[in-house]
């Protein structure tokens, strides 16, 4: 402070920390303090410098822990958190009577909620303020209600918009009849049902936005996408659909069209910086320099990509594609036979098995200000710098997978996940305290998911995977 500075007046403090910023500069302070005033952040830098200019109401001292931007899931199927040990494979689940797609159309408000908030309750155990949800929650009031009892940021679309169809014939359990009689494929009523989510946008201090999305794949006509893509641009949010999930997909597409599905929809003019594209498992050698100049942004979902089986004939690629300049950030998918959180490390592992490895430092990249960028949130989150909402992450590091400390960010990207987050806040409120949620009665919630996934199984007449006998008294 200089001769005759005043100290200001803030909301929190978080101080002693390990402070990982994620400007421009990556700058690390340490030790390192922010200043909170509301919902966003005052200033950040050397705890020295912060102390020396702010009082607080409420001060966090981080003990020399990491402290981040809190992570972002950009792509979580956070409706089907429930579904965890239903199915054993959810692709092969179309040779079952009950598929994972007819689990899917099955869902009731309730049901999608009590996933929701399972999801949550995760995502902040794990270091997570925000996820996107792409489309596939028929209740997004549900979804949103769930993100804001736990106090965690989210971005919802419309679900299910889709005009053909046909394609999704190879996608094993992702299509059933039960499936496209809950949302038929039809042009006039998908046109019509773009944008049902951007009202949420008129507050600008919604914990929960709007964007635009269309469920890829090859499931939209020309038609529908340049819609998509024009309303997206008119209401300045971003623009996602899945993209590249199957091999076998990317194939037939390309031998109906003539080119490539990325080719097309580059001359459809539907690819920039404020499209993104989820998955990009498979693609062409033409498709590289495509997305390169179209500057799009992928979410890279590696659980997934491994759960499919597809290395043989679909090697990953993306931390080539990240090489050359293209936004990748971090998705988990739908966290059935994984957990959320798992992406970084499986991300860093399966680089590394491509013998195309990525650092632990992009790592923290790809689920911080990448993430952001992909989910259409980079003016909110994604870094700790003044004017952005206050999302911050206080590690611990007493525990073993947080050390041995010689190189914290090392173990933040790798090792320490859940048990190593202390607290969080999100928008400048604590919503998580000493490794428990705040706002919820977790006990309450876990009782909530289990009974819904009861009720589900015995509407569907789904069997439970038993693969040893079990002896009920």
């Amino acid at each position: 402070m200089t001769e005759g500075s005043q100290v200001k007046r803030c909301d929190l403090l978080v101080t002693n920390g390990y402070l990982l910023t994620m400007d421009k500069e990556r700058t690390i302070y340490s030790p390192g303090a922010v200043a909170v005033t509301g919902n966003a952040i005052t200033a950040v830098g050397s705890e020295k410098e912060i102390l020396g200019g702010f009082e607080a109401t409420q001060s966090i001292d981080a003990h020399g822990a990491v402290v981040h931007p809190g992570f972002i899931d950009a792509h979580n199927h956070v409706v089907h958190q429930s579904c965890r040990g239903v199915f054993v494979d959810t692709m092969a689940s179309s040779k079952q009577p009950v598929s994972f797609a007819d689990w899917k159309a099955d869902a009731l408000d309730e049901d999608e909620n009590a996933a929701a908030v399972l999801a949550c309750l995760e995502l902040l155990n794990n270091g997570f303020t925000a996820f996107v949800e792409p489309g596939t929650a028929f209740a997004p009031d549900a979804v949103a209600s769930a993100a804001e009892s736990v106090g965690v940021r989210g971005a919802v679309t419309d679900p299910y918009l889709w005009d053909r169809t046909d394609i999704l014939t190879h996608a094993g359990g992702l299509r059933s009849d039960s499936l496209l009689k809950r949302s038929p494929p039809d042009t006039d009523y998908a046109i019509g049902a773009l944008g049902g989510q951007l009202f949420r946008n008129r507050d600008p201090n919604a914990l929960v936005r709007g964007y635009i999305s269309l469920y890829g794949e090859g499931t939209a006509s020309d038609e529908l996408e340049r819609a998509a893509k024009s309303l997206a641009d008119a209401h300045g949010v971003v623009f996602q659909q899945h993209e590249g999930y199957l091999p076998e997909i990317a194939r037939r597409q390309k031998a109906q069209l003539g080119v490539s599905r990325m080719v097309h929809l580059a001359e459809l003019g539907v690819l920039d910086r404020n499209s993104t594209l989820i998955h990009v498992n498979a693609f062409f050698d033409e498709d590289r320099a495509v997305m390169v100049d179209a500057g799009i942004s992928i979410i890279w979902c590696p659980t997934a990509y491994l759960s499919l089986g597809i290395h043989d004939d679909a090697p990953c690629r993306i931390p080539d594609l990240y090489r050359r300049g293209i936004n990748v950030a971090l998705g988990t998918d739908a966290a059935l036979d994984c957990t959320i959180g798992d992406a970084g490390r499986t991300a860093y592992l399966v680089a590394k098995d491509v013998c195309d490895p990525i650092d632990y430092s992009q790592i923290i990249e790809m689920q911080t200000i990448n993430a952001a960028i992909a989910s259409g949130l980079a003016e909110i989150t994604g870094s700790l710098e003044p004017g952005k909402r206050a999302d911050i992450v206080i590690r611990r590091n007493d525990a073993p997978e947080a050390r041995p400390g010689f190189n914290p960010m090392h173990q933040v990207a790798l090792t320490a996940r859940a048990g190593t987050v202390d607290t969080v806040v999100v928008d400048g409120i604590v919503v998580f305290k000493k490794g428990q949620a705040i706002r919820v009665d977790t006990e309450e919630v876990y009782a909530e998911a289990l009974a819904s996934v009861r009720r589900r199984v015995d509407r569907l007449g789904i069997q439970a995977p038993a693969p040893w006998p079990i002896v009920e008294s």
